[in-house]
């Protein structure tokens, strides 16, 4: 392992994490309020290590003893630097050091694998052998970035199968296994006012009822269901009708 792979592994500027996206919003507009919380809009930093490294390393060492592997880890990450030992907390994330065998399959007896994965559930590209020590290689193991893109397919043909796209103001959704032909508007945007005497701005996020979503929204929450409903999350549903059986077989809804 090289002497510098904790500098490898961590020499990466902190990322931001996501703040109250309103906020940054009305931050950023020069007509905006005259005073605004001093957090507003603003979170903390996170640690944005560069980890492929480590995973490509521990990738090479299969076949080869756990116990020498992490003697050299331990060699060139020190546990007692705070950043470097967070270093060290990512390693169960690749491969299973604590594994046993139930039912005639093998399991993770760590607290990551029982508190992440399921009951036992071995769920790391590489394990140690628990009869010789050995790194090897997982052959149950499914990359999350494939699952992800199963996930992302399964989702689309879900939504394909319950939306259809006529213009970029209507859309014909399933609702309940019916179809009906749905009138979409743009929600109004956060716009500030004159407060009182003393001439001060106040923030007005004007509301809308969904008649789909059946409730009243505005274009800062629930912009993920939007999305996934009528493509954007600035629009929102004004107004239904179902569709007649001569509109479904015209749309190819019905046979």
């Amino acid at each position: 392992m090289r002497s510098d792979m904790y500098k490898v592994i961590v020499e990466r500027p902190r990322g931001w994490k996501g703040g109250d996206r309103t906020a940054t919003q009305l931050r950023d507009d020069l007509g905006g309020p005259t005073h605004l919380g001093m957090r507003a809009g603003y979170a903390g930093r996170f640690l944005n290590e560069n980890l492929a490294p480590l995973r490509r390393y521990l990738r090479s060492q299969v076949g080869r003893p756990w116990n020498k592997v992490f003697s050299e880890i331990s060699a060139g990450i020190d546990r007692r630097n705070t950043v470097q030992q967070h270093i060290h907390q990512h390693i169960d994330d690749y491969i299973a050091i604590n594994v046993g065998t139930r039912d005639g399959r093998l399991v993770d007896l760590g607290n990551g694998g029982q508190c992440n994965r399921g009951f036992g559930e071995l769920g790391q590209e590489l394990y140690v052998d628990p009869n010789s020590g050995l790194i090897r290689i997982n052959k149950a193991y499914h990359a999350w970035r494939h699952e992800a893109v199963d996930r992302r397919e399964q989702a689309q043909a879900q939504l394909i199968a319950r939306r259809r796209i006529l213009n970029d103001r209507t859309v014909l959704l399933r609702i309940e296994d019916l179809w009906f032909e749905v009138t979409l508007a743009e929600l109004p945007a956060a716009r500030t006012i004159e407060s009182g005497c003393l001439c001060r701005k106040k923030v007005v996020i004007e509301r809308r009822y969904d008649v789909v979503l059946r409730r009243k929204i505005n274009r800062y929450c629930d912009s993920g269901e939007r999305e996934r409903v009528y493509g954007s999350s600035d629009l929102y549903a004004v107004s239904k009708r179902q569709l007649s059986k001569r509109e479904l077989k015209a749309h190819g809804l019905r046979e």
